[in-house]
């Protein structure tokens, strides 16, 4: 593999949320952080969104470059708009200017407009732009099966009654916006950027048939092993890890509800995460928030993952695996890893029969348990993922990434990819949601 670098390169890291908020994509944001601060002059550079900002400059200054983007023909989506100061833009690119840097990292499309700023201001940085997953892929599920456009990390910030106008009056007309617009606003992205990653190979190899380009590449997220299958402890607890913030994380936990409410499953379901809802239901636990992932893992711990939708790769499933956890999930949350004897990924109507008996698969449980341990073991290491990064972060060294990673990706796409649609149906659950 050639690094031909040896001197550390400064570095500046965008980032459009904070890190020390804890949901699906920081941990995986702050190791790329970690990691390139290991060898590297880094500073980190945060971006704020208008609902953070609120000044009246601010939010002019977004509309106007909003309104001026239809008249051009090429509408900004939503997610892009949020982060169009031309004033903070503006602060970040004089900052990277300032510091001489020799790459830069952008945190996900929502970089759009400062990305444009730096084009223009220094065309030849070395720019690599982390999708994570695709959101238009995203987007367009969503709109199709009618279901709001999650608010996700910046929700926190938003006044109520913008929460109640995006996610229900005017959820649809949005989700068709973003699945409208977000597609010309990731190609512009990614002509603009020296390499575009993603985490999952199934998002890279569905968005390189719409942009065939070679600098699209997937880097799956580490995920380091804690604690082998432990044999001699039965199934004895249900768990699901995930806050309601989240759409997706809502709609499961509503099924989940529904589930043990009619059911009654003879084990109790633990609930973790930080939650705005918490329904009594005889049987469900809920816990909030935790830091350390062995309360949710307990030995003993059977996972529930009910994806609402594809794309990316859920790392919930890995970590569960990654603590000798089985894991219960549908297709959607399967996608990207690829488990052909993996003995639970079922549609959500035939879980309600393994939940009310879970000790009579007691053997598949186990089984279940050592197969997804040793995919994790073997796919997902610090190492390969710390490699990867170095390279595709140095100028010089791009070419060699899409080997470091392939490696690293063996096994990885779709359960069942041949014969899913890029925008299946959503699970029954996900529909009432």
């Amino acid at each position: 593999m050639d690094i031909s670098y040896r001197r550390p390169l400064s570095i500046a890291i965008v980032v459009t949320r904070n890190l020390s908020e804890h949901n699906g994509r920081t941990p995986i944001l702050s190791h790329v952080v970690r990691t390139l601060d290991a060898r590297h002059d880094t500073e980190l550079l945060r971006l704020p969104a208008l609902v953070e900002s609120r000044k009246i400059r601010d939010i002019a200054g977004a509309l106007l470059i909003w309104l001026m983007s239809f008249l051009r023909g090429h509408p900004l989506p939503l997610q892009c708009v949020l982060y169009a100061s031309p004033r903070l833009c503006r602060a970040v690119v004089a900052r990277i200017a300032e510091r001489g840097c020799d790459a830069v990292y952008l945190d996900t499309v929502r970089c759009q407009l400062l990305l444009r700023m730096l084009r223009r201001a220094l065309p030849n940085l070395h720019v690599v732009t982390d999708f994570d997953d695709l959101m238009s892929r995203r987007a367009l599920y969503l709109f199709q099966n009618r279901l709001p456009f999650a608010t996700g990390h910046i929700g926190r910030h938003m006044p109520h009654w913008l929460h109640v106008l995006s996610e229900k009056l005017l959820a649809g007309p949005i989700a068709g916006y973003e699945a409208f617009t977000l597609p010309a606003a990731e190609d512009e992205v990614i002509a603009a950027s020296d390499a575009t990653i993603l985490v999952s190979n199934a998002d890279r190899d569905k968005l390189k048939t719409r942009t065939p380009v070679e600098t699209v590449h997937a880097i799956p997220p580490a995920v380091p092993v804690m604690r082998p299958p432990m044999k001699d402890i039965p199934p004895e607890r249900f768990v699901f890890i995930g806050s309601d913030n989240f759409v997706h994380n809502r709609a499961a936990i509503d099924y989940l509800l529904e589930t043990w409410g009619k059911f009654r499953p003879p084990f109790a379901l633990h609930i973790y995460g930080r939650q705005s809802r918490m329904r009594t239901v005889p049987g469900v636990h809920w816990h909030g928030f935790v830091e350390d992932l062995a309360e949710v893992y307990q030995p003993g711990s059977i996972a529930l993952a009910p994806a609402m939708d594809r794309g990316g790769i859920k790392t919930k499933v890995l970590e569960a695996w990654s603590w000798g956890c089985p894991v219960l999930c549908n297709k959607a949350a399967m996608e990207g890893l690829a488990l052909e004897n993996y003995p639970f990924v079922l549609p959500e109507v035939e879980w309600p029969a393994l939940l009310a008996a879970p000790l009579d698969h007691a053997p598949a449980w186990a089984s279940a348990a050592d197969i997804g341990y040793e995919f994790v073991r073997d796919h997902f290491s610090a190492e390969r993922f710390e490699r990867a990064w170095q390279e595709i972060i140095c100028p010089t060294a791009r070419k060699s990434v899409a080997d470091a990673v392939e490696p690293a990706q063996i096994g990885l796409r779709a359960v069942g990819e041949k014969d899913m649609a890029q925008t299946a149906p959503a699970p029954n659950f996900a529909k009432t949601a």
